[in-house]
């Protein structure tokens, strides 16, 4: 992740001089935008999977909400910040030793997001965007059949990283205003969970003790951006932001 973070801040350093020789080539726009996301996530297990009494629902409800702020420098490639919000859900349904019963379960986990994104804007409103997801853990919540709430928050990891990747369009583009829609993906390669030696509940006998649990995410997303400034030259040659009246 380190190396995603520092090859970004070179293309940026490599960038914004190039844009600055070639005088800001067009679009060369900075735009803030709203962001929603819906869609599925996955905590990938494979002790839970080679395990028969537990079934993964593998449709398990994701929302995200917050905003962008983008930069496109030159040749249509640019940066995008963004801050979300988020909820993930993991659903399951096991049988306990012992019972024939079967139990449906929750995990329910929400997060704040941070994005740093390469992101190329192409002619007709298409784009593609790549880079490291940087989540830090709010709230995590485990349910199983009528017993209580289990407030697992200080069980997993208080941040992870993931690597972010997607595409999409633009049915509209307009002067000032941007509409897109598009599907993105996240996925981290490390595990989320730490030792929980006083938790004694869990999936089955399947206790969440030393599980290796992969986030996986995908969403739909809409995007409701506005140009509000640009880069130009100045009389002295100089690059400078300027803002839309």
């Amino acid at each position: 992740m380190k190396k995603i973070l520092t090859l970004i801040a070179v293309l940026m350093t490599l960038t914004v001089p190039a844009m600055a020789q070639r005088g800001g080539a067009a679009p060369n726009w900075i735009t803030i935008a709203a962001k929603v996301g819906a869609g599925n996530s996955i905590l990938f297990c494979q002790q839970i999977s080679d395990d028969e009494n537990i079934k993964q629902n593998y449709l398990s409800p994701s929302f995200s909400i917050g905003g962008r702020l983008g930069v496109v420098f030159v040749d249509r490639i640019g940066v995008s910040v963004e801050y979300l919000s988020s909820n993930y859900q993991n659903k399951y349904e096991y049988t306990p030793e012992l019972v024939q019963n079967k139990i449906s379960s929750n995990l329910k986990i929400k997060t704040s997001d941070l994005l740093i994104l390469a992101r190329y804007t192409g002619e007709y409103g298409f784009y593609a965007e790549i880079g490291p997801k940087i989540t830090s853990v709010k709230d995590i919540q485990f349910a199983a059949g009528d017993m209580p709430n289990h407030d697992l928050t200080d069980c997993f990891k208080k941040s992870f990283n993931s690597i972010v990747f997607g595409f999409g369009f633009s049915p509209y583009n307009g002067e000032r205003v941007i509409v897109s829609l598009g599907i993105r993906a996240a996925y981290c390669s490390s595990s989320i969970v730490k030792d929980i030696p006083n938790f004694q509940g869990g999936l089955g006998n399947k206790p969440f003790i030393n599980l290796e649990m992969k986030p996986f995410s995908a969403q739909a997303t809409l995007d409701i951006g506005y140009h509000f400034a640009r880069f130009g030259s100045a009389t002295c040659g100089k690059q400078k932001i300027i803002f839309f009246k």
